[in-house]
């Protein structure tokens, strides 16, 4: 791969022109695509997260089963059609039934049954008891699992009865083994022993164990929970739900944990349904039957006396015949008076279950006035017959009556005994209670994917807020609109960053990374080096007239990337047949010699500054070709008055004569004032900036602090750019590359 970095003169830059970043859709792909591995890494994370919290939650299954609610007939009423024509409908509203069967009455006795007022919780292990607990799986003695109870381990309890100092308080059961167990405090102090399928008594305690299959050990609490919370409970997990608008079928569900209790439990709620059902049926019949007791005393009475009179009446006019009109007005009347009659005692069971201003007892009212105003219009027939006709044709209408009225109700009293004794109510249990054999929750797939999307969105609003927040130099447009040329773009390289190594001094607070090798030698085709040697062109040109072939490159803060720059720009130089001399000036913290696998007790520029070493004995001639490299020596005291000294301008002369090229690397301009000292007496200054860490403000101040001192910047260089949106043709600015 060939590259070409072109500088930019400070002529072409546009005071006036935008730097600010833009974050278009392209900017974020590729964002994103060089935060890849923050999001790799934050899905990861969530996912694993994601894995642990759904396997540590406690598994919910399903029991259901299927019953129907029979439409109930019009047997159960006194008075046949009409009773549907006052109400409506024989129907028993199945929406009435649903009700009943989530109600109290229902779910109580469910309750009390199933002791499911008494609440048994496995203690667990800490953070991972419930995910070992759900796989079945346990923790050996050693590591503490015997003091737990484990996915395996059951405790069935059909008596808590707690009083006195008891009374509201959680007990503790631990396993002893054999069947055998002990209660335990709050304080975790003995109560009592007990075993299985005998009573635990204490004072103010009882406690009755069904069955327990644990290690020793292994610990339970107990509850006592008050009935109505147990009903809340249990309500909030049943349902309900008619299968169809037109249908008697219902299919009822409970969810819960354990298994088998669920499908006893639900079992036990349709069995109280339908026994209640039954009940209810029966009682309704007792209530007619009571009805009718009370009612054919006094209609036999009423016949009695009717019958009586009739006869007088035959006795003391021998017998009169009624003639057809007079027949006829009888019939009539006859019928007039057996509806009224029924809607009477209609009017008189309705009035025990609802008001005077219900629809259907208002329905009998005015179904009664009705039936009035045509018995009056058929008595003014009536009252046009002939006296005897008008007498006899009343004692056989009351003797009629009464007798229709007495023997149907004497067969109702039968029919409704008939019914109680088969009574057998309107629900029946079409499939009794069944374990769906999938939990119902959690819903792992989902949760997984709701986890790793919470991932995923998570890592991209890390990388998005952490490129809004940065206020770092990330284009070369924001240095040129210094009117500063950029000398070079210099990508970050992968491979450098294994090159690296952390240390810590002797007396430093803080690391340090230090170069194990040189990358252009290592790896010479990499992207970074590749720009390093159209920086070498550049510099070529920059310097072909200037008498000093020495150039330094410095910063406005450390950990920028200088020694990188000058170490791998000395090495390609090099590589092009110039002689170069590589000069580490950072006699503070410099660290190039370990580049070099030297050491500073080896000796350099401050040695020979100081007169402790000629520069022949500490000059280093690498195994790099036409590479040399003058080390920074032993830390001085006084650096910058060192380089201060006339033997320092003499030194570059002297080199000068020797080399094509010396290259200076030098400290921090705005930490120390080396840079300022070594800046008089070099050909070119270049100041090297990184992307997304120096700003605009610093690079300018630093380049102010240099000119007030009499030192031109030549230009600059942008170093360690990542992957940005737009870089189609490569990395950096105005880099072309091809294969």
């Amino acid at each position: 791969m060939n590259q070409y970095t072109s500088p930019m003169p400070s002529s072409s830059s546009q005071p006036g022109k935008d730097t600010t970043r833009r974050l278009d859709f392209s900017t974020i792909l590729a964002l994103l695509w060089h935060r890849r591995w923050w999001l790799i890494g934050s899905t990861l994370l969530f996912t694993l997260l994601g894995i642990y919290l759904v396997g540590s939650q406690q598994r919910i299954y399903l029991a259901d089963s299927l019953i129907q609610i029979e439409d109930k007939g019009g047997s159960a009423s006194l008075l046949g059609p009409l009773a549907g024509q006052a109400t409506g409908s024989d129907e028993s509203s199945t929406s009435d039934e649903l009700e009943i069967l989530a109600s109290r009455l229902v779910l109580g006795q469910a309750v009390d049954r199933e002791r499911l007022n008494i609440v048994v919780s496995p203690v667990r292990y800490p953070v991972i008891g419930d995910w070992l607990s759900n796989r079945h799986l346990r923790l050996p003695a050693s590591l503490g699992g015997e003091d737990y109870a484990w996915g395996d381990d059951t405790l069935k309890v059909t008596t808590l009865e707690l009083g006195g100092p008891w009374q509201q308080q959680t007990l503790t059961l631990e396993a002893l083994g054999d069947e055998r167990y002990r209660l335990l405090d709050a304080e975790g102090q003995p109560i009592v022993d007990g075993k299985v399928g005998e009573n635990a008594l204490a004072e103010g305690i009882k406690v009755f164990v069904r069955e327990l299959s644990a290690e020793p050990g292994a610990r339970f609490t107990l509850t006592s929970i008050s009935d109505l919370s147990a009903i809340n409970s249990l309500k909030s997990r049943f349902t309900a739900v008619r299968n169809g608008t037109d249908t008697g079928v219902v299919t009822l569900s409970l969810s819960g944990s354990d298994q088998t209790a669920i499908v006893n439990t639900l079992d036990t709620i349709t069995n109280v349904f339908l026994q209640q059902n039954i009940e209810r049926e029966s009682a309704e019949a007792d209530n007619q039957l009571g009805f009718l007791g009370d009612q054919i005393p006094t209609l036999r009475g009423q016949l009695d006396e009717a019958e009586s009179a009739l006869n007088d009446y035959r006795r003391r006019r021998d017998s009169v015949d009624l003639t057809a009109e007079s027949q006829q007005v009888m019939e009539n009347l006859v019928g007039l008076d057996n509806q009224l009659t029924e809607i009477k005692l209609r009017l008189a069971e309705l009035s025990r279950a609802y008001t005077s201003q219900h629809p259907a007892y208002r329905a009998l009212v005015a179904r009664r006035d009705s039936l009035n105003q045509e018995k009056a219009r058929v008595q003014k027939q009536a009252e046009q017959l002939p006296a005897a006709q008008r007498e006899a044709l009343n004692l056989n209408r009351n003797v009629t009556v009464s007798q229709e009225i007495y023997v149907a109700l004497l067969n109702k009293r039968e029919e409704v005994r008939l019914k109680k004794a088969g009574t057998v109510g309107n629900v029946r249990i079409l499939d009794p209670a069944v374990l769906q054999p999938v939990p119902i929750s959690p819903k792992t797939s989902l949760m997984l994917a709701v986890f790793c999307m919470i991932g995923l969105m998570l890592g991209t609003l890390a990388a998005l807020l952490r490129h809004a927040m940065r206020k770092g130099i990330d284009t070369a447009e924001q240095i040129e609109a210094l009117d500063l040329p950029v000398y070079a773009t210099v990508p970050l390289s992968p491979q450098q960053q294994n090159m690296m190594r952390r240390v810590r001094l002797k007396g430093e607070k803080g690391g340090r990374e230090i170069y194990q090798g040189v990358l252009a030698t290592s790896q010479p085709s990499d992207i970074s080096i590749e720009a390093l040697r159209s920086l070498r062109t550049s510099l070529h040109f920059a310097l072909l007239d200037n008498r000093r072939k020495s150039v330094m490159f410095t910063g406005p803060s450390p950990g920028i990337g200088k020694s990188f720059v000058s170490l791998n720009l000395a090495a390609v130089s090099a590589e092009a047949g110039q002689r170069v001399l590589l000069i580490d000036a950072d006699m503070r913290r410099g660290h190039l010699h370990h580049a070099f696998q030297r050491t500073s007790e080896q000796g350099g520029l401050s040695d020979v500054l100081s007169g402790a070493s000629p520069l022949d004995s500490v000059l280093y001639h690498s195994r790099i070709d036409n590479l040399d490299f003058l080390g920074r020596g032993v830390a001085p005291p006084n650096p910058s008055e060192l380089l201060m000294q006339p033997n320092f301008a003499e030194l570059l002369e002297q080199l000068g004569e020797r080399y094509d090229l010396i290259i200076i690397d030098t400290p921090p301009v705005l930490a120390v004032t080396e840079a300022l000292i070594i800046g008089r007496h070099v050909g070119a200054s270049l100041m090297v900036a990184r992307f997304g860490m120096n700003q605009v403000r610093e690079l300018e101040h630093a380049r102010k602090k240099l000119e007030n001192n009499g030192i031109h910047v030549k230009g600059a260089i942008l170093n360690a750019i990542e992957p940005q949106a737009g870089d189609k043709h490569g990395y950096g600015y105005y880099n072309y590359s091809y294969a």
